[in-house]
């Protein structure tokens, strides 16, 4: 007898028993700005936390590696999970914030380095608990819009990395890194439980009978037939290889900055800022124009512009250049995670496989981010701070070669949930 195969998310949700497109919408695109304006202050922080222990660079690409790994081990499970457990979405994101809050808190309370690795796992895992259920539920609710709402997700994240670090940066000549650090905790944890409250219901009511094994095998059969004939690892690829560019630009700018040239902690935390405010308005803009054009035109154009202002960056040595290329930088680089999130539910799409897809993308750019983190710290040791910036020029390249191949179509029917 043939064994009863089950379909991804095929029944319809009774509209009544489920959080509103709106409610859920707001509050997702809300709360993930202050998850980025605590999370952000981190790169500002972590020049104090260099300079208070002792710290050499290859310690400090630890610091990053640890956070990309964990966060991508969490991404990863987490999405295939939220897939099958659905209904429980809102419950995982309010997880999200708890333990965001209490990761930094005990950053700020560790002794020494170790405990401060061990530290940043709770609080990695928590950042990267929000991202597939978040992006999931937006890409499936919105799929005529899904590059502008990704977008605005990851403009209000834009948001938070601007306040983020202004904050941390001016605080830190009244306060130390630590008080900073865990001063943070009790507004988390305060929006964690609004997050349960107003999304209690976002993933629809509970199904009346779940077969878990079931599920995993339908899981992973319709995840192997989404990589089948399609372009879905090449965007899995520029995504990562974006990443990497990211990593080694953004988290050792500041240590650039506050190393090298010598800027005081507010100077540095405008730096940092800059690298996220223009993102606030260009993110929704290049997402409603890849859902016009298309996602691979776009993004090919957002890898080639990184290349350069990677180059300016260092090439400027200080002075107006160099900010004047950060800013720009920021103005165009966050955009690529959003479009090819985006792309790669294009092509996954109706298949059940959402949060799967966002958490396997946030898990695949964190591995190759931890690399990152880890190899630019060696590299630094031995060439100086401005090999970053070469090194992200080198990733951004190859992520625009491979932009060439992802597929060109896009599509973008409304699913049935």
């Amino acid at each position: 007898m043939a064994e009863a195969v089950e379909r991804p998310e095929t029944l319809v949700i009774d509209e009544s028993k489920r959080t509103k497109d709106s409610v859920m919408a707001t509050t997702l695109i809300g709360a993930h700005g202050f998850e980025h304006m605590y999370a952000h202050s981190f790169p500002v922080l972590v020049t104090a936390i260099y300079e208070s222990l002792g710290l050499d660079p290859i310690q400090a690409g630890v610091l990053s590696t640890v956070r990309s790994l964990t966060g991508g081990l969490t991404s990863i499970f987490s999405g295939f999970f939220v897939d099958i457990f659905k209904y429980r979405s809102g419950q995982v994101l309010a997880i999200s914030m708890g333990l965001i809050g209490l990761g930094y808190f005990l950053v700020a309370i560790s002794p020494n380095y170790i405990a401060i690795l061990g530290a940043l796992v709770v609080a990695s895992a928590g950042s990267s608990l929000w991202h597939p259920p978040a992006l999931g539920l937006l890409a499936q609710r919105y799929p005529k819009q899904r590059g502008l709402y990704l977008s605005l997700h990851r403009s209000t994240g834009n948001v938070g990395d601007l306040a983020g670090p202004l904050i941390a940066g001016s605080l830190l000549g009244i306060l130390g890194w630590r008080w900073i650090m865990g001063g943070g905790t009790p507004m988390l944890l305060a929006l964690g439980v609004a997050v349960l409250v107003l999304l209690w219901n976002v993933g629809g009511p509970k199904p009346e009978r779940i077969d878990v094994r079931l599920k995993m095998k339908t899981q992973m059969r319709s995840l192997g037939e989404a990589f089948q004939g399609t372009g879905m690892w090449s965007i899995f690829l520029v995504s990562a290889v974006r990443g990497m560019g990211d990593r080694a630009y953004v988290f050792f700018l500041p240590f650039y900055l506050r190393q090298e040239l010598g800027m005081g902690f507010f100077m540095v935390s405008v730096h940092v800022a800059l690298v996220a405010a223009p993102g606030i308005i260009g993110g929704p803009f290049f997402g409603v124009l890849s859902d016009r054009v298309g996602r691979r035109s776009v993004i090919a154009f957002l890898m080639l512009v990184a290349v350069v202002l990677s180059l300016t960056t260092a090439l400027a040595g200080g002075g107006i250049g160099m900010t004047v290329s950060i800013a720009l930088f920021g103005l165009f680089h966050s955009s690529v995670n959003s479009l090819t999130q985006a792309a790669a539910i294009d092509e996954a799409e109706g298949k059940g496989l959402d949060s799967t897809f966002m958490g396997l993308m946030w898990g695949s750019n964190a591995a190759f981010s931890a690399v990152a983190g880890a190899g630019v710290g060696v590299l630094i040791k031995f060439y100086g701070w401005e090999i970053a910036f070469y090194f992200a020029a080198v990733m951004f390249f190859l992520g625009l070669v491979v932009t060439l191949a992802m597929p060109r179509k896009r599509t973008s029917q409304p699913q049935i949930t």
